[in-house]
């Protein structure tokens, strides 16, 4: 796997897109997208949309440091996508991180952005010094998102049972990992 590389369906549809880091500047539109994301798919995240902060710690969280970072994908310099990486805090956790939040807006699923995203958080974590793996959760409801992790070498090593409740459900999530150095080498 080169994860540098960019679906070529994308490139062939000749319209103008990115993906780029996320800044302050972005807070408005990623809260937007954000609170779409919740409301759309409650049981795919960890929050609810009345729990997600206002616009100016939105834009606080926006503001990349060494341990975490947030990536856009816009289409037409419109945000159409997310995604999070974030370093582990504590000191014997430092070689690992997690990916979380990725949501495509639903006119432009299936083109291939959400891998686009994950593959750039993950050359990302790749030339970031001492990490090793890379974990993330998924409900297990969600086979597209499962389907697209495993294409880029994820592996289930666990399932927790009743992690989230929405309208008296439970949603179970599989817990995802990938070992860097197999995905950089792939």
């Amino acid at each position: 796997m080169n994860l540098t590389t960019t679906p070529s369906h994308i490139l062939e549809r000749g319209v103008p897109f990115n993906v780029r880091v996320l800044t302050p500047n972005d807070a408005e539109d990623y809260h937007a997208l954000r609170q779409s994301a919740l409301h759309e798919q409650p049981p795919a995240f960890g929050s609810l949309p009345d729990d997600e902060p206002g616009l100016v710690e939105t834009a606080a969280r926006l503001a990349e440091n060494e341990d975490r970072c947030f990536f856009g994908a816009f289409q037409d310099g419109q945000l159409i996508g997310i995604v999070r990486l974030s370093r582990y805090s504590a000191a014997n956790e430092k070689h690992r991180a997690y990916l979380a939040g990725l949501y495509v807006s639903p006119p432009f699923r299936c083109k291939g952005y959400g891998k686009l995203l994950v593959q750039q958080a993950l050359n990302r974590a790749v030339h970031t010094s001492g990490l090793k793996r890379i974990n993330l959760t998924v409900a297990t409801q969600q086979e597209a998102a499962i389907h697209l992790y495993q294409s880029l070498g994820f592996r289930i090593y666990g399932t927790e049972e009743e992690t989230f409740s929405n309208g008296g459900n439970f949603y179970d999530e599989h817990l995802m990992t990938l070992e860097l150095v197999s995905a950089a080498v792939s």
